[in-house]
């Protein structure tokens, strides 16, 4: 999570375009992959044949039971 949250975050703190890049890999069949995430929350996958799943979960701040919104993820 902290991968969307950074750019998001730090450029609304510094009013600045910014982006993060992930290298990962498939945890299914193990093919390299890459995601570009900006501060405005878009993201741009990468990789032969690379179609992830990209989601952000939902929390209900209001009703969030943990110490902190990172112990919910």
């Amino acid at each position: 999570m902290d991968a969307f949250a950074t750019p998001f975050v730090q450029g609304r703190l510094r009013n600045a375009t910014l982006a993060v890049t992930v290298d990962s890999a498939c945890a299914h069949c193990g093919r390299p992959m890459r995601i570009e995430i900006d501060s405005d929350l878009n993201y741009r996958t990468g990789g032969q044949g690379c179609r992830p799943i990209v989601f952000v979960p939902d929390i209900a701040l209001a009703e969030l039971a943990a110490p902190s919104i990172i112990d919910a993820f």
